[in-house]
């Protein structure tokens, strides 16, 4: 680590006052640190950043003149040298100002240390111990100390070979600006803002008398709507009334379910659970039918590890919404209470995300009679007869726990209280599915929700608004459009290339690989080879609503009846696609998407036209900038086949086992070792990575990465340093700090930061480019490095 550099830039009288002490580096993990020890390590660690700094301007001791350099050091002892061994800390900017610590007034900072401490506070990199409290006086281990100098170093972002990412990124990262009404900055969002532009340009062309074809007349139609603010805060919440009437008016929990119904038969959506359809990954040819019942809004973590301020902010949005649909303040107040504390236990019997894609935990398949035996207070087969479904008696349940925990809310005996909690969720699914098509204050709850649990700012315009709902629900029309303007025949050729490219040295590395066997290696290469790739766009343009009428407000026509139209056209789309099969050639995203992505089921890559531009890849830009940005992307989703849930899966997209029981049990190992890569990692000062939940996406970066490295080592002059700077260019981002939790506990991709630089420490190029060595913060022992494609 840093702490271990050179002893001798000290100087001999520092030597001498220190010289008796035990070496820094023989402190042992969870050992508290002295006051010697302490600075000596500053001494160590700062010296790339204040040359002339010495032992002796960090530990002055106390007024009588004794430095008490055995004594145990305290956290405003330790801050206060950490200031002076590095001359001060900047004040944060930009993504270290969102991401860090929020200032905090303690009451319990010692008169001596205040002004020091003033700039150490002020800059993000600690925390109190309580809204109020600093605990001065409490001790701190070397692993502690770490954490202090990793968040200094991102926040200094001058020397590469003590953070990478916080120095290739400083510029970016300082003057980052995040757009109203968007969650975070970053390549992604920052080309997603100007794609958005993009297809509200389009849109705006037809409106202005540009529509000719009826998909394009459907376009403007709904946008309209979108916009008519005025009908639709005169028609306020009519459009559900009766069925909040009935809600209210229901006696039963037989009753409530024939709201339910009534619900699904005129609109399409549904209250408390509901039939669908999800590709069998057991025979990937058909779909099997799906069941699921309530999903808790927050996740499976949202609630165990929610702030106060989270919850809060949570209850405030419950509280309006169900206000907006007729409720009273208080009896608005205790239903947010109740909905708070029935979807965190619903939430604790859940599956996380990374367990839900893993098909060995959700390949479940029940009867309608194991169901209804679930739910004997519904009749699902009279629901089921709505759906239009075939009956196969063949039924997934993703998440049994879940499904079982709001199973005991129709459970009388378990939940006696249970009818008022289901006319609770009933209302809050009205407010919250409908709401946006309706009056204007249910579109604001939900902005002052982000502000205040995301911690965003502002909110899109009604237009943007507007052009995104159109994107979601039109992508059939809006994509050949979108592809005609902005998409060239040269880009896809040319990414079809790298592609294949990145494929063949794939196949070289799997060949190549020492913890895998002759037989399973051929079934690698195999599903290698069968690989469907689709760039760009797909070869043929759907239309699925086709048969859905878009009345325009002259023909009678809201935005609420548009989109109970486009619901309900889905619904039956679902029937038909149920007797005809699943097409083999299956695009998943649409072709303005600013992603990419693995689909299991079909062991098929896609990158849509959306990301295959500006900053991502430029026919202008050098080759080791291409590859090293959506040359990773491209790799990384090559990976996901073969990532601890892709794994399970075949050549044909069957989920099948293809290993040789030696083989699997290598690959658990080596997956094991990247959870503990990650796991505990900080991505902002108190915010860490949970490798258990990232692991998926951990293996695919780190595939990425060596097939990228390999690729580069095979030219005539290789540029490792160009090739690792565009990766770490490619994940800079910030986000809000309240946005920063929310991914941690949510989000199964590790947080930027990481995937620019903690991945790049596991190749021994890394080091050699930037002449990292293990006197270097960035340096990984060997010992810890995982590298598995």
């Amino acid at each position: 680590m840093k702490w271990l550099k050179r002893t001798a830039a000290a100087g001999m009288t520092a030597v001498m006052l220190f010289s008796c002490l035990p070496a820094a580096g023989a402190v042992q993990p969870g050992e508290e640190l002295t006051r010697g020890e302490t600075a000596s390590i500053l001494l160590e660690a700062a010296t790339d950043y204040n040359a002339d700094v010495t032992y002796g301007d960090i530990l002055k001791g106390y007024p009588g003149g004794d430095l008490n350099e055995d004594g145990a050091v305290t956290r405003a002892q330790a801050l206060v040298m950490l200031q002076r061994a590095f001359g001060g800390l900047p004040e944060p900017k930009g993504d270290n100002a969102r991401s860090g610590y929020p200032a905090a007034n303690f009451t319990d900072i010692p008169a001596w240390a205040q002004a020091e401490l003033e700039d150490v506070l002020a800059s993000g990199i600690v925390a109190g111990t309580s809204a109020t409290t600093f605990s001065p006086d409490r001790k701190i281990t070397k692993e502690q100390l770490d954490l202090f100098l990793q968040r200094t170093y991102a926040l200094e972002g001058s020397n590469l070979k003590d953070d990478f990412y916080a120095t290739v990124n400083k510029e970016a990262l300082d003057n980052s600006v995040i757009r109203p009404g968007y969650l975070g900055a970053s390549a992604f969002y920052d080309l997603g803002a100007k794609v958005d532009e993009e297809i509200a340009g389009i849109i705006q062309e037809l409106v202005d008398g540009g529509a000719k074809t009826e998909g394009e007349k459907k376009i403007v139609n709904f946008y309209r709507n979108i916009l008519n603010t005025e009908a639709r805060n005169a028609e306020g919440i009519a459009p559900i009334q009766p069925y909040l009437d009935a809600i209210d008016q229901a006696k039963t929990i037989e009753e409530l379910m024939a709201v339910q119904n009534r619900v699904y038969e005129e609109t399409g959506g549904t209250l408390f659970m509901g039939f669908g359809l999800n590709i069998d990954v057991k025979d990937n040819t058909a779909y099997t039918l799906l069941f699921d019942g309530i999903t808790p809004s927050l996740g499976q973590g949202g609630y165990s590890t929610a702030t106060p301020e989270q919850k809060a902010a949570y209850q405030t949005y419950v509280r309006t919404m169900l206000t907006l649909v007729g409720q009273s303040e208080a009896a608005a107040s205790a239903a947010a209470d109740t909905i708070w504390r029935v979807d965190a236990k619903i939430a604790a019997a859940s599956l996380s995300n990374q367990e839900l894609a893993d098909v060995d935990k959700t390949y479940n398949i029940y009867t309608m009679e194991q169901l209804q035996a679930m739910f004997p207070r519904v009749d699902l087969e009279a629901l089921f007869a709505l759906t239009g479904l075939t009956q196969t008696n063949h039924i997934q349940v993703m998440d049994p726990g879940k499904l079982q925990a709001w199973a005991e809310i129709f459970d009388e005996s378990k939940t006696p209280d249970g009818l008022e909690i289901l006319k609770t969720y009933a209302r809050l699914y009205l407010a919250a599915g409908f709401g946006p098509a309706l009056n204007e204050e249910f579109t604001e709850a939900g902005n002052a929700f982000n502000e205040a649990y995301m911690g965003s700012s502002g909110a899109l315009s009604l237009e943007d608004s507007a052009a995104q709902y159109v994107q979601q629900v039109m992508s059939d029309y809006l994509g050949q459009a979108y592809v005609d303007r902005y998409f060239s025949p040269e880009a896809k050729a040319d990414v079809e290339k790298m592609v294949q490219d990145i494929l063949a040295v794939y196949r070289d590395r799997i060949e190549t690989l020492d913890w895998m066997s002759e037989t399973t290696k051929e079934k690698a290469i195999e599903k290698l080879d069968t690989i469907q790739i689709n760039i760009g766009y797909p070869d043929d343009w759907d239309d699925t609503l086709k048969d859905v009428e878009i009345l325009s407000a002259e023909q009678g026509g809201s935005f609420c009846d548009n989109l109970i139209a486009i619901q309900k056209g889905t619904n039956k789309l679902l029937a038909e696609l149920q007797k005809t099969g699943v097409d083999e050639n299956i695009w998943p995203m649409t072709t303005y998407t600013v992603n990419a992505g693995y689909l299991f089921t079909a062991n098929s890559i896609t990158f849509p036209a959306g990301i295959l531009q500006e900053p991502f890849y430029d026919v202008d830009a050098s080759y080791e900038e291409n590859l090293g940005k959506v040359g990773y992307v491209i790799a990384h989703e090559i990976t996901h086949a073969f990532d601890n849930n892709g794994a399970k899966y075949d050549e044909n997209g069957n989920a099948v086992d293809w290993w040789t029981q030696e083989d699997y049990a290598a690959f658990q190992t080596l997956c094991e070792k990247v959870v503990k890569l990650y796991d505990g990692k900080e991505s902002a000062p108190g915010i860490t990575c949970n490798g258990a939940l990232t692991l998926s996406e951990n293996i695919a970066d780190l595939g990425s990465v060596a097939c990228l490295t390999e690729i580069e080592s095979k030219r005539e002059n290789p540029d490792y340093a160009a090739l690792y700077t565009a990766m770490a260019e490619i994940w800079c981002s910030s986000y809000p700090r309240e946005t920063r939790l929310y991914l941690a506990q949510a989000d199964v991709h590790a947080p930027d930061k990481l995937r620019g630089s903690l991945v790049l420490q596991n190749f021994s190029e890394f080091y050699e480019a930037f002449d990292i060595t293990e006197e270097d913060a960035m340096w990984l022992p060997p010992e810890e490095r995982v590298v598995i494609w």
